[in-house]
């Protein structure tokens, strides 16, 4: 079971005893308070400390909430009060917030990432939500797509289809702005049954293709059909759009009475980048006993290369809904997919929202399965939504890398420069298996200056994975840039973790999974830092106090906070698939794992952890 944790403390040191005999500690951590949540939602994937209306409350993020067959995820309002009987209430984000969004949230998972947002609203992002998939999905580009479909006499049953017509029409999202479908039937002469601008739903052309009638002939005139439709089908006239995929689905029972001038139709539909799936119905070959090969060698001769990508066969008509679910996944993979060891998907699978970060102008937001999961990230702000393409970060993450999958988005933050510049950072913690960092600036058509790139130095330390600003001496400029290895191995070959300018080997204990800076918790008038060990002390787990010094951070921590009575994993956050972070605010300080908490002490400054 996940629970939340409450702490208090009181300093007591009082200004006349001597320095040696002073030993107040940073945080408390003999009293807990401890708040139950459901035990399967994973709740406190994700921590934040909100006040609103004067009230003081602690959000706690329970991505998995919900049924077994549908995650869809909410949030929980906790109550933060000296009283000991504090409860957590489920929000039902689900039920209002995306009522609008769409049907399909079975597992969007909501409240994987919880931030503040001014002056007392927060953010709560579903970054699993998608639309459904074996249907089509929007996509980088838009389809114009137009069925041939053979008419003649030797076709039939026809009801059956017509049922292949319904079935595979069914799964194309038809509209102006995705995909739309025109149908031309032939045998002896080509016909328009209707051209591509003529419906806009998909209901509307599923109804439609119940009332086609079969043509009938003596002849198949396919090469005819071919042409006309590459020369009208797809013309200005009769809705094809400019930058739309062209694709064109051929459907014929057999050999051509034109097979002779096949050659020149293709052509043009190479000169027009009309890409051909054509599928042989053997019904009629099988019925009468003939040899089909030379009729199957015409078929993928139509088809566009490779066969085992654009050519299939089906033994009768009936057998055409058998085949609906592979073609429509093999159209649908065209929005992305340009050929071998090429990008499959852009924003398919972009998970946005994995990471975020509030800015004084708007949010950023770290899109780790975007580009084929090199990752990247999207910024919404008053200027509008910013994507920077994955060529704008070319210098750093090379195009031959593409399929490596950087995961880059994995973690986002900010830094401020001296000269008072914003400087956005993104984490990419499989980066070449080690890791990277950037620092960049992007402007508001999507250009990115690259300013720095920090690179992991051992493979499978996950570099990158947490990064974190820290303004030590409070003037608004941030003065160092923390970034976590928590896989590091150090000495015996055990994942220690490390931290850039701040390494320390200890025992297996995953250092550096969570960073947070925290409010001046000894109050010499500079921030601290609080770095999460998950797995120390036989993966019980612990904090580490570290004080700010200045301009830069004391190596040697202040105060190390073990959790020996408490659940394991304790300071862990998920790694991301469970990566720890910590969430500190001015007054009060929480931590999300396994087991969410929060630390109090008697100064007003408080710590807060949070699962991500």
């Amino acid at each position: 079971m996940f629970c939340c944790l409450f702490c208090h403390q009181c300093f007591k040191c009082s200004l006349s005893c001597l320095p040696e005999l002073c030993q107040c500690f940073n945080i408390d951590v003999k009293h807990p308070r401890i708040f139950t949540g459901p035990e399967d939602a994973l709740f406190g994937f994700s921590v934040l400390q909100h006040e609103a209306d004067g009230e003081k409350s602690m959000l706690v993020g329970a991505p998995w909430d919900g049924p077994p067959n549908n995650r869809k995820g909410d949030v929980y309002k906790c109550s933060v009060g000296r009283e000991k009987n504090s409860s957590c209430n489920k929000v039902n984000l689900g039920e209002t917030a995306l009522q609008n969004v769409s049907k399909n949230l079975r597992n969007s998972h909501l409240g994987m990432t919880l931030t503040p947002t001014s002056p007392d609203g927060f953010l709560a992002c579903a970054p699993l939500w998608s639309q459904e998939c074996g249907t089509s999905i929007r996509c980088s580009t838009y389809m114009d797509i137009v069925i041939v479909l053979d008419g003649s006499n030797s076709i039939y049953p026809w009801y059956e289809v017509q049922n292949f017509l319904s079935n595979i029409l069914s799964k194309f999202h038809i509209s102006s702005d995705q995909m739309q479908v025109g149908i031309l039937q032939y045998g002896e002469v080509a016909i328009h049954e209707w051209s591509l601008k003529d419906y806009q739903t998909t209901q509307e052309v599923v109804e439609a293709a119940k009332n086609i009638s079969r043509q009938e002939g003596r002849e198949t005139r396919t090469a005819y059909a071919i042409e006309t439709a590459c020369t009208e089908a797809f013309s200005p006239e009769r809705g094809a759009r400019e930058g739309a995929t062209k694709v064109m689905i051929v459907v014929t029972d057999g050999e051509s009475h034109d097979g002779d001038e096949l050659e020149g139709a293709l052509e043009k539909c190479k000169e027009r980048n009309i890409t051909r799936y054509a599928i042989a119905v053997l019904g009629h070959y099988i019925r009468r006993q003939q040899d089909p090969e030379t009729f199957i060698k015409e078929i993928k001769f139509i088809a566009s290369d490779p066969d085992d990508k654009y050519f299939f066969n089906v033994t009768d008509e009936a057998a055409l809904n058998d085949i609906v679910d592979a073609l429509g996944d093999r159209i649908f993979t065209l929005e992305g997919t340009l050929g071998y060891n090429e990008s499959s998907f852009h924003m398919e699978m972009s998970q946005i929202g994995f990471s975020t970060h509030t800015l004084d102008d708007g949010i950023l937001f770290g899109m780790v399965g975007a580009y084929d999961w090199d990752g990247g990230v999207l910024k919404e702000g008053t200027n509008g939504r910013i994507v920077p393409s994955r060529e704008a970060f070319e210098s750093e993450f090379p195009l031959e890398l593409k399929n490596h999958a950087a995961y880059l988005g994995y973690t986002v933050t900010s830094v401020v420069t001296g000269d008072w510049k914003r400087v956005y950072v993104a984490g990419a913690p499989r980066f070449k298996h080690k890791g990277k960092v950037i620092l960049f600036e992007l402007s508001d058509e999507g250009d990115v200056n690259i300013v720095q790139a920090l690179n992991g130095e051992q493979i499978g330390s996950y570099f990158g994975s947490e990064v974190c600003g820290l303004d030590i001496d409070q003037d608004d400029i941030t003065d160092v840039l923390l970034v976590a290895a928590p896989m590091y191995l150090g000495s015996g070959n055990k994942e220690h973790g490390s931290i850039t300018f701040i390494s320390i080997i200890m025992q297996t204990f995953l250092f550096g999974y969570a960073l947070a800076p925290t409010p001046d918790l000894n109050h010499d008038g500079f921030t601290d830092l609080l770095v999460g060990a998950p797995l120390e002390d036989e993966h019980r787990g612990a904090i580490y106090v570290y004080h700010g010094d200045g301009i830069y951070v004391i190596h040697n921590y202040k105060q190390v906070c073990p959790f020996l009575q408490l659940q394991v994993y304790w300071c862990i956050s998920v790694l991301r698939l469970i990566p720890a972070s910590l969430l500190i605010t001015a007054d009060s300080c929480i931590i999300s794992f396994p087991l969410p908490a929060v630390f109090w002490p008697k100064l007003e400054c408080s710590i807060g952890f949070g699962w991500r």
